[in-house]
């Protein structure tokens, strides 16, 4: 009599028990999982497991196995054999990780593994002729995909951007930017509600891929919606990202809007990120298109004044009272961007004093508001009194 042989295995799969599994045991049992109780409950489940196989594997030697014993077999080797792939697939995957920490993630993940690695964890395939997996074989594979967490393989496994069925284009249901405008506030709350589901940032190349599959043309209407919505869900990152990735964009450098900028000034006010807004600020001020107009100075004096940056806050007021540079004011003729500060930012300047205790501040700003012609309101008074 032939013996059996069932699907070819890998040489020696090492069964290795779950750790964590065991511990989440004890604790729902009520004993603290302390590494000695672990290591011998670790230590049975392994002589168990090498029992069963011997036994297996002498019931196939003396006497010819039944077809459920046989399938059986075939099931545990192949379950083996996909776990044993997945732990060498998820190695080469950290050990290509820790070698390019130091280097900018670009591109995407699995084009940076090496060919070889992949190679060698893909000639250890087996093809599987048998019936299907039993339900207890992909439970217990599922549970120790969920013991590896899931989240690092995301970049395998989601979809990012989920199509919806109305943007589908007639029957063939193709995706067609251009021909679902009137989706278009629909579109923009999408964006906004996948962007806020994930700390992600311009340098992330999922954030490419969003920004790019949501078709936008990314005019300042849009943009002011999508930072809009961004500020009010408190992702100033990804507002900021946002607005950087479409303008560094060839096609959209020329077209920087003001107000765009002057937008994610107050969201980075509203989420008291006052260095974050000097920077912007600053980058307004370099360019003549984007020079700031009284809006953008209450937004940033704002932002300033609830920091109590005091130093800077006048620094604001002086560059206001100042020329723009040569380069920028000849970009633009009969162009006068000097402005006078008024209420607001004066007020602004008392509220730092305020966080600051800088009373002297009070009399500075009535000075500065009786040669001005200014007229206090309730808020001056209020804070002045405060202080």
């Amino acid at each position: 009599m032939e013996a059996v042989q069932g699907p070819p295995s890998l040489p020696s799969p090492k069964f290795e028990p779950d750790t964590d599994k065991i511990k989440r045991k004890l604790i729902q049992q009520g004993v603290h999982p302390t590494p000695k109780i672990v290591h011998l409950l670790r230590k049975k489940q392994i002589q168990k497991h090498n029992r069963k196989l011997n036994r297996l594997s002498k019931q196939s030697q003396t006497s010819p196995l039944s077809e459920s014993e046989k399938q059986a077999l075939e099931e545990e080797t192949h379950f083996q054999t996909i776990k044993h792939e997945y732990k060498e697939f998820t190695k080469a995957i950290k050990a290509e990780t820790r070698e390019s920490s130091g280097a900018l993630m670009v591109g995407k993940p699995w084009e940076r593994l090496d060919r070889v690695g992949l190679r060698e964890v893909a000639s250890e395939s087996t093809e599987y002729s048998g019936g299907k997996l039993k339900k207890e074989k992909l439970r217990e594979l599922r549970e120790m995909f969920e013991e590896r967490r899931l989240d690092e393989l995301h970049w395998v496994l989601d979809d990012d951007i989920l199509i919806k069925e109305e943007w589908l284009d007639g029957e063939n249901r193709v995706w067609d930017p251009a021909k679902r405008q009137r989706n278009e506030a629909e579109v923009i709350r999408f964006l906004v509600e996948r962007l806020s589901a994930r700390e992600i940032t311009m340098r992330d190349w999922k954030f490419t891929r969003m920004m790019k599959q949501s078709g936008l043309q990314f005019t300042e209407k849009q943009l002011l919606k999508i930072v809009g919505g961004l500020g009010n869900k408190g992702q100033w990152k990804q507002a900021l990202s946002a607005v950087e990735w479409v303008y560094n964009d060839k096609e959209n450098k020329r077209y920087k809007s003001r107000f765009v900028y002057t937008k994610l000034l107050a969201v980075l006010g509203k989420a008291r990120r006052p260095q974050e807004a000097l920077r912007v600020f600053k980058l307004m001020r370099g360019d003549c298109h984007l020079y700031p107009d009284m809006a953008a100075y209450h937004s940033i004096s704002v932002t300033l004044g609830q920091a109590g940056l005091v130093k800077e806050l006048i620094s604001i007021i002086e560059c206001m009272r100042q020329k723009p540079s040569k380069k920028i004011k000849n970009a633009r003729r009969n162009w006068d961007p000097i402005l006078e500060p008024d209420v607001v930012i004066y007020n602004s300047v008392l509220n730092a004093c305020v966080s600051s205790h800088q009373w002297k501040g009070v009399s500075w700003v009535f000075e500065q508001l009786r040669k001005s012609g200014l007229k206090p309101d309730g808020a001056t008074y209020g804070l002045a009194m405060e202080l």
